[in-house]
């Protein structure tokens, strides 16, 4: 009767943790977020806490990271959205603009006709798209809002109360093996610091590196694009090209042969060097995961679970490495 009951019991818990997940799925990049964010405030944190305590110093890391991150998002968006209804009450003086391109870079004039005729059905099917999907886009702007809302949230928490957690649940297992979970869990986190920590390191040295970069293509809004920059580099192998490609096409209509030389340049040392050699090396040293299972680790997380498979593959590859090292020991 007692092996009934526990079965019960353990099918009971299996049930509510499977419906808890459901209801959390929504919620899921932002609470992967949260937790990475909160890696990445910990060291501090752990700088803060003697002077102010335990809440105050979480409540301080906690907006020292997310403040400055919230402020470069939004305030891109902005900008991206002023040049985007710029573009669009301005197709004249753009059309103009491309065909002058075009003829400074030696296109023979019967393909810039084409082109430019081609320029208005263009801006009209984009118009079109743009209206089709408003309704979509302001659901997923709402929702991402609210799972950057909930990153900050769980971020504080995470920081507050992350060790009393641990504390408690090591609590659950016998006390003969309590302490070697306590150092099993030591070594998780050890790995999965080293893993944000070093990953959000490597994010502000690409946003420095790009400032020179920017400045020297004479690219407005310098400081705005490697602060963007760096907010691209925190989500890796992808993600830069999400800035580097609307600069590249601004830079196109007017000097058709500096966006070339911006192209490659930044592909060169603003994306191949960075994400594919310098990072998983840096990173992989730091928490001591391979660079070829952390490279895969990023670009397999992101085909299969977008935004939150960025952040979990490699947090479950870190644990991984971190049960090897500690049986290994």
């Amino acid at each position: 009767m007692r092996d009934k009951w526990a079965s019960v019991f353990v099918v009971s818990v299996v049930a509510l943790l499977a419906l808890l997940v459901l209801f959390f799925s929504p919620l899921l990049d932002g609470i992967v977020m949260g937790i990475v964010f909160a890696y990445v405030a910990k060291p501090i944190k752990k700088r803060v806490e003697e002077k102010t305590g335990k809440a105050a110093a979480s409540l301080i890391a906690t907006l020292l990271i997310i403040v400055p991150i919230f402020i470069l998002m939004f305030y891109g968006i902005f900008q991206g959205i002023n040049q985007l209804v710029y573009l669009f009450t301005h197709q004249h003086e753009v059309e103009q603009m491309l065909v002058s391109t075009l003829r400074d870079a030696g296109i023979d004039e019967k393909y810039i006709e084409d082109v430019r005729l081609w320029i208005p059905s263009v801006i009209s099917l984009a118009q079109g798209k743009l209206k089709i999907s408003a309704i979509d886009v302001t659901i997923r702007a709402v929702m991402f809002f609210m799972n950057f809302i909930i990153s900050a949230i769980v971020c504080f928490y995470v920081l507050l109360d992350a060790d009393s957690f641990v504390r408690k649940t090591i609590r659950i297992f016998p006390e003969s093996r309590q302490k070697e979970i306590a150092r099993f869990i030591a070594e998780v986190d050890e790995t999965l610091l080293a893993l944000w920590f070093g990953n959000f390191a490597f994010a502000v040295i690409i946003g420095l590196v790009s400032i020179p970069f920017f400045m020297a293509f004479r690219i407005p809004y310098a400081p705005l694009l490697s602060g963007l920059m760096f907010l691209a580099a925190l989500i890796p192998v992808f993600a830069e090209w999400m800035v580097l490609a609307p600069v590249a096409l601004f830079l196109a209509l007017t000097n058709l042969n500096m966006a070339i030389w911006f192209t490659a340049i930044g592909f060169l040392f603003l994306y191949f060097l960075p994400e594919v050699v310098l990072r998983p090396y840096f990173v992989g040293h730091a928490s001591r995961i391979h660079p070829l299972a952390l490279l895969l680790a990023f670009i397999g997380g992101a085909m299969v679970g977008g935004v939150a498979g960025f952040f979990v593959a490699p947090m479950v590859v870190a644990v991984i490495t971190a049960v090897y090292n500690y049986y290994t020991k």
